[in-house]
């Protein structure tokens, strides 16, 4: 059996459709930094959630105990010998979903500064969940996203919790 291949263009990242598994192409041009249990994220990715929606998200989905997070300070341009994923595109995608499920109106500019930190912890305030202005596992869950139809290639014009 063969892999279905198909490319499709979601906000600024290319997504490519491999056999139903959606994942995002980026240019390897950052390196991962390991902080005691808060490694960034290497890139968004577009994940199935069933009924043909996908949700583009930082780092994984399923797995709540990935150590994808994102924090205030972050440098998405790091560069050195071992340099994977473009964790710019991964803060893109938490400030796009900000701006459209919160109203946040940040600048989508890839770099986790002080109004990035204040929209994220609004929103955990909101979700009632410890309110560090960390992106992490917990956030994640709790957060509403817009969707994107795999079948229309367009995004929802609403937000919800798929889990």
């Amino acid at each position: 059996m063969g892999f279905l291949r198909t490319a499709v263009t979601v906000g600024a990242t290319a997504v490519m459709a491999i056999s139903g598994a959606v994942v995002a192409t980026t240019t390897a041009d950052a390196a991962p930094v390991k902080i005691k249990g808060l490694e960034q994220c290497l890139s968004a990715l577009m994940k199935p959630v069933g009924k043909g929606w996908a949700v583009q998200v930082p780092g994984g989905w399923e797995d709540t105990s990935t150590n994808c997070n994102l924090k205030y300070g972050d440098n998405p341009r790091r560069y050195g010998p071992d340099y994977v994923g473009d964790p710019a595109s991964a803060i893109k995608a938490l400030q796009r979903d900000l701006n459209f499920c919160y109203g946040s109106k940040l600048t989508v500019d890839g770099k986790y500064g002080s109004k990035t930190r204040a929209a994220v912890l609004k929103v955990q305030r909101k979700h009632k969940i410890t309110a560090d202005g960390i992106y992490g596992p917990k956030t994640r869950s709790a957060m509403n996203w817009r969707m994107y139809s795999l079948q229309k290639h367009a995004w929802s014009n609403t937000c919800a919790s798929p889990l």
